[in-house]
């Protein structure tokens, strides 16, 4: 009786020793890191969409307010009309929502494609198409200016080269122009402090992202 008891209490543990876990062969995407600086920026804009939104809810309220007051003045046929145009609105509205859905999708693609943050979709994500489209590449252009600031003082660097060829290499964890470490931030530190260890870097990782720091056009 002992022993079938053991059998029962361990053949659960068993089971769940052979259970997969969640993130098991999952590839994490590379992000885009910014700077204490740059990310004090983004929370500041971030923090006054937020009141905005606070302040638009309610003045909501208040007209909601505002409007039951004037339909209990109003005769029944005049009631009649302002709920129907009530309903008009609403359907507007609905379709309007739909479309901001479909292009916050579209936005969200966009930004896992390019390697940027989630937490930018408020900021980049614009009232159209077009207009989030000019947010993302200013962007694009912002990006593209510091990775010439940096390839220009990879230029400098290269008058004083480094030898060794394949002495330098690092692991890809350690590596912030591989897809599974990508980090533009440490990129551009290494640049900084080291050009031509960045160079090899890049040649070890061989980047296939659209933008990074050092990146020769």
């Amino acid at each position: 009786m002992e022993n079938g008891n053991d059998v029962q209490t361990q053949q659960p543990v068993q089971e769940q020793d052979n259970q997969p876990t969640q993130n098991e062969g999952q590839e994490e995407k590379p992000k885009v890191e910014f700077t204490p600086e740059q990310q004090k920026a983004i929370s500041a804009l971030l923090d006054s969409k937020i009141a905005k939104e606070r302040t638009k809810a309610e003045q909501e309220k208040q007209d909601a307010i505002k409007k039951a007051e004037q339909r209990a003045k109003m005769s029944a046929e005049e009631r009649a009309k302002a709920e129907q145009k009530d309903r008009e609105e609403a359907v507007k509205k609905q379709q309007q929502d739909l479309n901001r859905k479909l292009r916050e999708v579209q936005t969200k693609s966009t930004l896992v494609d390019k390697g940027i943050s989630l937490d930018m979709l408020p900021l980049l994500m614009g009232a159209n198409d077009e207009e989030t489209s000019q947010r993302l590449d200013l962007l694009d252009q912002y990006v593209n200016k510091k990775v010439q600031e940096a390839t220009e003082k990879l230029m400098q660097g290269k008058q004083n080269p480094t030898g060794g060829n394949g002495s330098n290499t690092v692991s890809v964890n350690d590596n912030p122009w591989t897809e599974q470490a990508f980090n533009l931030t440490k990129q551009q530190e290494i640049f900084n402090q080291d050009p031509e260890k960045a160079r090899q870097m890049i040649a070890q990782a061989q980047p296939k992202q659209g933008f990074y720091v050092g990146k020769m056009n």
